[in-house]
């Protein structure tokens, strides 16, 4: 969100709504604790909301596969440990980890929302995405694509994500932040793409090893979140066989 605090007026046009259900429907979302005044600046998301990302966290399949592991990954990569989940045609960051040391400024944080074709953190996703879906987006959004130094055909754009999806993984360098190399692979769902786990770091800080480790790092903690999500499914289903 661009605009965190909105003013009456401006929603009043963006909405096409009249002043009088402008102030009744923000009076009932003031209320209701999923706005509130801020000032004479207009208005904010409310403390209803803190309370509804705790409950998402809480419930967060992802966040709770992932456990220790992401603080883990920090600690021996060094760099800023990111985990996304697939919002739409967008990346959502849902957790952030960092050592004190390692904390490198990162363009994705948690909450705020990335485009599909940039950065190998969203790159992993997109290549995972169901032909349908790619296609879709193609047709939507190619003058996007196209400015992101994606492939000037939907062929050449398939085949792209097909060999990206063939090596299970993602390296970019200074893609989308200058001098920082991200490494990513997908979190999935079976045949369905969840999301990604990735690590930022300086790109002038990888020797040949170190990029290796990283790599290795990422995927292995990639597969190990997937696991626990299989897990937790099996153990749903035998707690529900058992109920019958």
């Amino acid at each position: 969100m661009s605009r965190p605090v909105l003013k009456p007026a401006e929603l009043m046009d963006e909405l096409g709504v009249s002043r009088a259900s402008i102030y009744r429907d923000l009076a009932d979302l003031e209320q209701a604790g999923l706005l509130e005044r801020v000032a004479d600046r207009g208005y904010a998301l409310g403390s209803l909301i803190v309370e509804l990302d705790r409950q998402i966290r809480l419930a967060d399949p992802l966040l709770n596969a992932s456990g220790t592991l992401l603080r883990k990954l920090a600690d021996e990569t060094g760099g800023t440990v990111l985990l996304c989940r697939v919002h739409g045609a967008k990346v959502l960051c849902i957790h952030q980890e960092a050592t004190q040391a390692g904390q490198t400024p990162v363009s994705y944080e948690r909450g705020r929302a990335m485009p599909l074709y940039r950065g190998a953190t969203s790159k992993i996703i997109l290549a995972h995405l169901q032909d349908s879906a790619l296609e879709a987006l193609w047709e939507r959004d190619a003058d996007e694509m196209l400015a992101a130094g994606l492939p000037p055909t939907y062929d050449g754009l398939r085949d792209a994500m097909q060999a990206i999806r063939n090596d299970g993984y993602y390296v970019t360098e200074s893609e989308l932040d200058r001098g920082l190399a991200g490494f990513a692979a997908p979190l999935m769902d079976g045949v369905r793409v969840l999301g990604s786990l990735s690590v930022v770091t300086p790109a002038q800080d990888l020797t040949d090893a170190r990029r290796k480790s990283v790599l290795t790092r990422v995927v292995t903690a990639a597969a190990t979140i997937e696991s626990r999500i299989e897990e937790e499914r099996l153990k749903a289903r035998n707690k529900k066989g058992r109920q019958r």
